[in-house]
């Protein structure tokens, strides 16, 4: 649920598994919304969320056990999190 919640306010409407590997994130927005979001992540991780309009695909994130994948998800939303203001964040 909580993974739900900050994919919301991301701005990601839907998460569903592509080809056993990798993870869509469907959305709504553009690109530079997107390049505002993806300045929090770490280097290593940029290179794992592509985005193309329409969806962002998590490379890789298919090989990893459930919970970790949920983890890994939960973790990257919250460092994205940061590039929304506080007053944004409802």
């Amino acid at each position: 649920m909580e993974l739900k919640q900050l994919a919301k306010k991301l701005g990601f409407s839907r998460i569903k598994p592509e080809n056993k590997q990798h993870f869509v994130l469907e959305t709504p927005m553009e690109e530079p919304a997107w390049n505002l979001l993806a300045a929090n992540l770490p280097d290593n991780l940029k290179t794992r969320f592509v985005y193309s309009p329409g969806k962002v695909t998590v490379r890789g994130l298919g090989v990893f056990k459930a919970d970790q994948q949920l983890q890994n998800l939960i973790d990257a939303f919250g460092r994205m999190q940061g590039a929304i203001p506080e007053a944004a964040i409802v």
